[in-house]
């Protein structure tokens, strides 16, 4: 592109019946590009520039060329696409004489800094990141898509056809076509470049009241208005003039002199901007991240069961996609999934302890995430274009603040939570119990709740204290509901042979001699290997332990609510 190109297309549009507010100007600098600026004061709403409907690029120019339609399943904007590709790229096509001065404003591929057209070397710096799979996954789509209409116009040959059978067989699409720079104009690299060109450039066809739109997708190209940069919370019209056979564009926005004209392009993540349109916005207020979780498909199926409303996210045969932002770092929906799938057979819905497991569970997968895109953000993109370096590194950054906001978000909820239920701490029952605590000093040489932490022995602490509790052999009130999960599992447990080889070697380490040892506690009472079967149950049941500060809680079964 240069400032001579843009001048002609102005020029074009011009004398075709284009009109362009007087006080606007168009320039193009290597730095920033195409971009507009008031030359005086605007301040009112109306319409700044508007284009003739024969300068626009729309369904029915290709369907006419063509002579058919292409109901695309996916892409309504397949036909209109491959067209604008065969007046790009094919000089004998006679339609693109009329819209050669816009054609050559159009960007070529290797400028073109969408991922799509990124090297494998520049694409490396995107390792590990949805940006990649998305990018992958799409351009898979991509190639199905273009192999559907040309061969429905009869326009693929045979180099065409090796290169779809070649995709087929491919784990990475990336590496399968050159991005030439003048591709043959129904190749896929000339798709991909349409695909490109509408996705940063097209307007919604549902602005005409006479459009015949079958698909909201359905879309049109707007030569003048599409040079227009992007600003988010910009206010903007596109309005059709039927009465001037054009379409307006006008801002709400007031300007001084040396303002710049912004568009809204919509409310977009880096994600959406990177693969769309080959920029990404630093601290993006729309910026997200998806979470993927992939879980077995019984499992995914019976999550609906349990509540999940899986209507609410992007779920698919083999994982359930959750999009994470700095405004909703925590969904709801993914505290319920954690608390499902930390649920165990006897608890019959997720209960506060089941979701405070889950909880811990997702925080450690967020901290891995964010650990990964620390990482990511201290490595250098080597790239040899330096606003893909630029957008990589944004991105990247991006990611990197909402794991962060989500990270921290978990832990106040989970400190809230917890705060909220009002658990009985064993680091309280623990302090309280002087005799229980002396006969572990006698035993373990413990003398306080962190020597417990520090030595490892916690869950062999409440092992004990809860059989020793079910003798009644501790001066504290046992909480109703300890005693009472105690006995439904002595009730219905089953103790196979694994259950005694799992608990054998730490009963032996004990008994008999802790018997002789502190008769007055541990002389009293069943103690055998069974009970402490039961209390191992009991725990699984019933406690949870912070991971900060490795304090135990016992929980009542009650049933998990959602965020208030």
């Amino acid at each position: 592109m240069s400032s001579n190109a843009l001048q002609q297309c102005i020029k074009w549009a011009q004398n075709n019946g284009a009109y362009i507010d007087e006080r606007l100007e168009f320039k193009y600098d290597q730095l920033t590009g195409v971009h507009a600026t008031a030359q005086a004061p605007i301040t009112s709403s109306d319409a700044l520039l508007k284009i003739p409907n024969k300068l626009l690029l729309r369904r029915q120019l290709a369907e006419d060329h063509f002579g058919k339609k292409f109901n695309a399943d996916v892409n309504p904007n397949a036909l209109l696409q491959l067209y604008v590709a065969k007046l790009k790229f094919d000089g004998s096509c006679q339609e693109s004489t009329f819209f050669k001065p816009y054609l050559d404003l159009l960007p070529n591929p290797q400028d073109i800094n969408s991922p799509y057209f990124w090297t494998a070397q520049e694409l490396g710096a995107l390792k590990g990141t949805e940006l990649l799979i998305k990018t992958r996954r799409n351009l898979k789509k991509l190639i199905g898509e273009w192999f559907d209409v040309v061969t429905s116009l009869k326009a693929v040959d045979d180099q065409d056809t090796q290169f779809y059978l070649h995709s087929s067989s491919s784990v990475d699409p990336t590496d399968l076509f050159s991005r030439n720079e003048n591709p043959n104009w129904h190749s896929f690299e000339a798709y991909l470049w349409a695909t490109y060109i509408f996705s940063s450039r097209a307007f919604p066809e549902m602005i005409f009241s006479n459009a015949n739109v079958e698909n909201i997708n359905q879309a049109f190209l707007f030569p003048i208005v599409d040079l227009l940069n992007h600003a988010n919370g910009k206010i903007v019209s596109w309005r059709e003039d039927p009465d001037n056979n054009a379409v307006n564009f006008s801002t709400g926005e007031k300007l001084a002199a040396g303002d710049e004209l912004f568009n809204n392009y919509g409310d977009k993540s880096n994600e959406e901007l990177l693969i769309g349109y080959g920029f990404a916005i630093t601290e993006n207020q729309f910026d997200s991240a998806t979470l993927t979780l992939r879980l077995p498909q019984n499992q995914l199926s019976s999550l609906e069961v349990m509540g999940l409303r899986l209507s609410d996210i992007s779920a698919t045969d083999s994982s359930v996609n959750f999009p994470l932002s700095c405004q909703t770092p925590l969904p709801v929906e993914l505290i319920k999934l954690f608390g499902i799938l930390n649920k165990l057979t006897s608890e019959e819905v997720p209960t506060i302890r089941s979701t405070l497991e889950g909880i811990t569970q997702l925080s450690g997968i967020m901290d891995q995430k964010l650990a990964f895109f620390k990482g990511a953000f201290k490595l250098k993109v080597s790239m040899g274009n330096a606003q893909r370096s630029k957008a990589a590194k944004v991105y990247i950054a991006g990611q990197k603040r909402i794991y962060q906001e989500a990270s921290d978000c978990i832990r106040k909820y989970q400190k809230k939570l917890v705060k909220e239920a009002k658990p009985i701490s064993f680091k309280t029952l623990f302090k309280t119990d002087t005799v229980f605590v002396n006969s572990l000093t006698l035993t373990f040489g413990v003398t306080k709740y962190e020597d417990l932490v520090y030595k490892g022995l916690l869950q062999q602490a409440l092992l004990i204290w809860i059989v020793r509790s079910s003798n009644g052999g501790t001066s504290n009130t046992v909480p109703e509901f300890i005693v009472t999960t105690f006995q439904d599992v002595t009730n219905t447990i089953v103790v196979d042979k694994d259950d005694v080889q799992e608990y054998l070697p730490f009963y032996k380490s004990l008994f008999p001699q802790i018997t002789t040892k502190i008769p007055e506690v541990y002389g009293k009472g069943d103690w055998g290997i069974k009970r402490f079967i039961v209390a191992g149950t009991v725990i699984d049941r019933l406690v949870w332990t912070s991971p900060v500060s490795q304090e135990a809680f016992f929980f009542e079964k009650v049933p998990f609510s959602a965020l208030k």
